[in-house]
């Protein structure tokens, strides 16, 4: 996937003045460390790729028990969320176009909805690199950034 040049600006722009968050504990991934309770799965960008969110979003959800459900946000494109059935998760977010400015990153509405979400890890479902869910990561305060 060819990402433009405007694009690899503002997120060079975006890098350049972005300050580092530092104040977000580390998380173990043995058994005796913190481990991740709250998610955030971003949503792939194309189309083509919703079925297998669906069935990872799932997987997630059977493997997290009857609470699951309520620990699992999600966030992605429109497009592909109206692909996916939505109906046994309780906090989900998607945006159009119109969330996004000129250069095709995210918006100053949708960062600040990104910089609200208290998740303990971020798990990115895009196969390739994705300008919007590499600038809605780096948005999100979490320990543990996937993908």
């Amino acid at each position: 996937m060819e990402v433009s040049k405007k694009t690899k600006a503002a997120l060079w722009w975006k890098k350049l003045r972005a300050n580092k968050n530092l104040e977000s504990k580390t998380m173990s991934l043995s058994t005796h460390g913190r481990s991740a309770l709250r998610f955030l799965i971003i949503l792939p960008e194309h189309t083509t790729e919703s079925e297998l969110a669906k069935r990872f979003m799932l997987a997630m959800r059977n493997a997290l028990g009857p609470a699951g459900a309520s620990q699992i946000r999600i966030l992605g494109p429109a497009n592909v969320g109206n692909l996916i059935n939505m109906e046994g998760f309780h906090d989900f977010l998607f945006f159009t176009e119109a969330d996004l400015n000129r250069w095709g990153l995210p918006g100053k509405e949708l960062n600040w909805a990104c910089q609200r979400i208290q998740v303990d890890a971020v798990l990115d479902l895009n196969q390739a690199f994705a300008p919007i869910s590499a600038t809605i990561c780096s948005t999100v305060n979490a320990p543990l950034k996937v993908g």
